[in-house]
């Protein structure tokens, strides 16, 4: 993990605020489909974290998205990867996750929507299980596992904070940083990547030693 406490939560909080901002643009209505918010949630991210410089370590960040052949017809599993890449002289890695994005205003959630949800949770259980609900709603975003989703006994309960273990965004961030969370498999900020994953867009975070000024 990094050992420094103070460089991982100053990033994770910079995610976090990002997050914020993508939630009050949910409340001003101008997003309204998960796709849209998930796009916006990147776009804060990258520009929230490319570039932050802490504890002589800097943070880049990129994203990258499905533009391949037939991508407007593609039956996406995931809605994003989490490519994580540290090398610093005292730790080294690079692992990643999976999420799929779900948008849940007060009325809830329909048996149908609970079905494909389950669905999309297995699917991306098949490939790493570190796979993730991003819970979006305007009260803020919080992280579920998919693997709690699948084990959930209807959509009543799949999106209750008190029934199903979940993380502020930020404290996942953290978890993720400190190796908490990850999946060594899923390490390429590829199309490839992509392609294998079945997911639309991909993070890429990196922390390097900075240059010197």
């Amino acid at each position: 993990m990094i050992s420094h406490r103070r460089l991982v939560r100053g990033a994770a909080r910079r995610i976090a605020e990002a997050a914020d901002s993508a939630v009050t643009d949910l409340q001003d209505g101008l997003v309204e489909q998960e796709p849209h918010l998930t796009d916006r949630l990147l776009g804060r991210i990258m520009q929230s974290i490319d570039g932050y410089r802490t504890k002589g370590v800097t943070w880049r960040a990129k994203t990258l998205t499905d533009h391949g052949p037939g991508s407007q017809e593609k039956t996406y599993g995931a809605d994003f990867v989490g490519v994580l890449d540290i090398d610093l002289p005292e730790f080294k890695v690079r692992k990643g996750f999976l999420a799929q994005a779900k948008l849940l205003d007060s009325g809830g959630m329909s048996n149908r929507e609970f079905t494909r949800l389950l669905g999309q949770c297995k699917q991306m259980l098949e490939l790493s299980p570190d796979s993730f609900i991003f819970h979006q709603s305007a009260d803020g975003i919080r992280v579920v596992p998919a693997i709690s989703v699948v084990g959930a006994s209807g959509p009543e309960i799949a999106f209750d904070p008190d029934a199903l273990y979940s993380r502020k965004i930020s404290r996942f961030y953290e978890e993720h940083f400190e190796c908490f969370i990850g999946d060594g498999r899923i390490n390429e900020p590829s199309e490839r990547t992509l392609a294998e994953l079945r997911a639309r867009a991909l993070l890429y975070l990196t922390a390097r030693l900075s240059e010197p000024s």
